[in-house]
């Protein structure tokens, strides 16, 4: 082998072991038990092995959502009990394993449903489960200093939001969800999906009410965006739909076979989609880039309320084709350049 041959080689080997080695991410998932008020964590490469309640049960009341902040520290929305407890929104501090209050709705006007992260400011949507409506609340200095509340979508109006997520282009999206206690559609969720502008302002109906359409979506709830797709659970039928923001397109993405088995969603960085059931078989759902179910399992936390993704460390992984990993190529290669050196130093 030629000098130029060997390092094209060594080149093409570190290459190979630097896309490899990025390729398969180990992460943390977080998640919030909303009937034992555990915050919970495992890791995606052994989740069931790996479930830990890192807050225990009772360390916070009908925690609905979840959000990891610009801070790196997790906040938990919770409903409270509607009496003598006051819905709130919970820091958790990450590397202090440490629960702290950052802000008490003291008159019980808003109960968190979802939560999401604009800049440094927090968005609150709101929980059907309490027949809350009204906008979108804008909760600032939650990171650090006196918080300021504030509405911030204007128009639309919003029966309740147990899901809000933000495009790139600032433009919001929300579940605007309704839950029948009595009537025709008693014991069911309906509802649309509408958008609003970077400025909150409301901008019209994205996905219409499946029992109007035929959108087939019935009971909006968890919404995730990845790059110009927007992910929506139908808690209904257990479906979850994808929409191209480009082209306002909806189609079926995906299903966990069952109602009420998809609400909160989250995306891996591998491009995965996570499903937290609502329900009280506790699952979390995990689906392939293109849909299909990969697999579940049974937390053991009952309802599940928000998840949130932390990114870990890479894991490197198996070339199949190389017989080893890349490495292990590289490593190797860095010996034979040793050996180069030493010969020529004899």
């Amino acid at each position: 082998m030629t000098r130029s041959s060997f390092r094209s080689f060594f080149a093409a080997a570190a290459a190979t072991a630097v896309i490899l080695a990025g390729s398969g991410r180990a992460e943390t998932v977080y998640f919030t038990s909303y009937s034992t008020g555990a915050l919970v964590r495992y890791d995606t490469t052994n989740p069931a092995g790996t479930i830990t309640a890192v807050s225990p049960g009772g360390s916070t009341t009908n925690p609905a959502a979840l959000a990891l902040g610009p801070d790196g520290n997790l906040y938990i929305g919770q409903d409270g009990d509607f009496s003598s407890i006051a819905p709130s929104i919970s820091r958790f501090n990450l590397t202090t394993n440490t629960l702290s209050t950052v802000y008490t709705f003291s008159s019980f006007d808003v109960f968190p449903g979802s939560l999401a992260f604009k800049g440094s400011d927090l968005l609150v949507g709101r929980n059907p489960f309490f027949v809350n409506t009204g906008p979108i609340v804008k909760l600032t200095n939650v990171t650090g200093g006196t918080v300021g509340v504030s509405d911030y979508t204007t128009g639309g109006s919003l029966a309740s939001s147990p899901g809000i997520a933000l495009a790139a282009d600032g433009k919001l999206y929300v579940s605007d969800q309704t839950y029948h206690f009595a009537g025709t559609f008693a014991g069911q969720a309906t509802g649309s999906v509408k958008r609003f502008d970077a400025s909150g302002a409301y901008v019209g109906e994205l996905i219409a009410d499946g029992n109007s359409s035929a959108s087939g979506l019935y009971g909006p709830t968890g919404l995730a965006i990845k790059g110009t797709t927007l992910y929506t659970a139908s808690i209904m039928t257990g479906a979850i739909l994808q929409t191209n923001l480009l082209t306002d397109v909806t189609t079926a993405f995906a299903s966990a076979g069952g109602g009420f088995e998809v609400g909160a969603l989250a995306i891996l960085s591998n491009g995965e989609i996570i499903a937290g059931s609502p329900s009280g078989s506790g699952k979390i759902y995990d689906f392939a880039v293109n849909g299909t179910l990969l697999g579940s399992f049974a937390t053991g936390f009952g309802q599940i309320g928000g998840i949130a993704v932390v990114p870990t460390a890479a894991v490197p992984e198996i070339d199949p084709a190389m017989g080893g990993s890349a490495l292990a190529l590289v490593a190797g290669v860095m010996a034979m350049v040793e050996q180069r050196r030493r010969r020529r130093g004899a």
